[in-house]
């Protein structure tokens, strides 16, 4: 049997996985270790999430309401609501344009599902690893194109060149720099003069301030040239439930129909409590309280930047995101200086060369830790 060669072409171990593997063979330290490495968040679900979960499981209880196999692009229910969102962020999506699904993160390699091997693909980077590794693995031909302190991680299209697909993150995991009006419509219109698809990735979209498009829709064309993937993983703390939704326009050719023919054969769907779950949190009460956690975590980010501000270290001076994406001091490399933190301060932070090209040089603190956690970091960093 001959394997996937195209593994060989990827780091031993997933950037995330490897910091776990760090945390076990020193947790039993005696100081406690303090983890803003692995993005995952740390206050529960919210009471009106839970209490519509619990109903949706009583009704699963009982003859007359259970149900079974779910639709695999999901309930109408769920998928209107998310429309109505849309109309809110100044975008039109259809609810039969919107597939329900466990989250963003396996989306970003599924939707190459849609097209033919052998592609060029383009990665605006520091980038999150998943969708790259996933086109490597397929054995796509991969270019980053790096931004940097100069251009605030959002470059320019290389007007010069051509690529099949383009993945882009606004905010962006790990620079934190979003995306205005202005630079989507540049990349937009670069996609519809060359012929590119955009899978954009709109994980963190709740983190972004007034002001910024919520949306790659809000973007005049996007519709024929760009499909978004967005989670619920941050914005509702479904990490442990998994919920995220992607939209394939009709606009895009032939998409939205074979996306459908896909997920028939390949996706029995999100659970009915899981979906309940989601929908709840598009009402009045529930946006409200979205808005106070993604604030709780902006906080949380603000705390670290004081703290790294005070060791007269570089940082992403960026309101749009849950992370802070540093400069390494003393020309040490980015997995060294993670590594020292660990061990002398016992605070897990991720190294930029786990975001591929241009991360190098950077590492990355999560804000996704209790404020009692983030305050002990933030005195921690200040003894470095």
């Amino acid at each position: 049997m001959k394997f996937n060669e195209n593994f060989l072409k990827l780091e031993e171990n997933y950037i995330f996985n490897d910091l776990k593997l760090q945390i076990q063979e020193l947790e039993n330290s005696d100081t406690e270790i303090i983890d803003l490495g692995i993005g995952d968040v740390k206050l529960p679900l919210f009471p009106l999430v839970t209490s519509a979960m619990k109903k949706a499981c009583d009704e699963l209880s009982e003859k007359k309401t259970f149900l079974g196999y779910p639709p695999s692009q999901g309930y109408l229910f769920l998928r209107e609501k998310i429309a109505r969102n849309y109309l809110d962020e100044g975008a039109c999506v259809d609810a039969d344009e919107i597939f329900i699904t466990d989250g963003a993160k396996g989306q970003l390699g599924n939707v190459l599902e849609l097209f033919s091997n052998n592609l060029k693909v383009l990665f605006l980077s520091p980038c999150y690893p998943a969708g790259a590794e996933a086109n490597i693995l397929l054995g796509n031909k991969v270019t980053f194109l790096s931004g940097n302190k100069e251009n605030s991680f959002i470059p320019n299209p290389p007007f010069d060149k051509s690529f099949d697909l383009i993945y882009i993150c606004s905010p962006n995991n790990p620079t934190g720099s979003a995306f205005s009006h202005n630079d989507l419509k540049i990349w937009i219109n670069y996609a519809l003069s060359t012929g590119a698809i955009i899978i954009y990735d709109g994980a963190y979209s709740a983190f972004l301030p007034d002001g910024y498009p919520k949306t790659v829709y809000a973007i005049k064309g996007a519709k024929n040239c760009a499909i978004e993937t967005r989670s619920f993983s941050k914005s509702l703390g479904f990490t442990g439930v998994r919920c995220g939704f992607t939209v394939v326009p009709k606009d895009l050719g032939d998409c939205n129909k074979l996306w459908k023919r896909r997920l028939g054969c390949r996706f029995n769907g999100v659970s009915y409590p899981t979906q309940r779950g989601a929908e709840a949190i598009f009402c009045k009460e529930g946006k409200a309280e979205v808005k106070k956690r993604i604030n709780f975590y902006k906080t949380n980010a603000e705390i670290l930047k004081i703290a790294l501000k005070n060791k007269n270290l570089w940082y992403n001076n960026t309101v749009s995101s849950p992370y802070v994406f540093a400069k390494v001091p003393n020309a040490e490399t980015s997995r060294d200086f993670c590594k020292k933190m660990l061990a002398k301060i016992r605070v897990v932070a991720t190294p930029g060369s786990g975001f591929l090209q241009g991360g190098e040089g950077y590492f990355r603190l999560s804000a996704f830790e209790t404020r009692k956690k983030i305050l002990e970091a933030a005195d921690r960093i200040l003894t470095l």
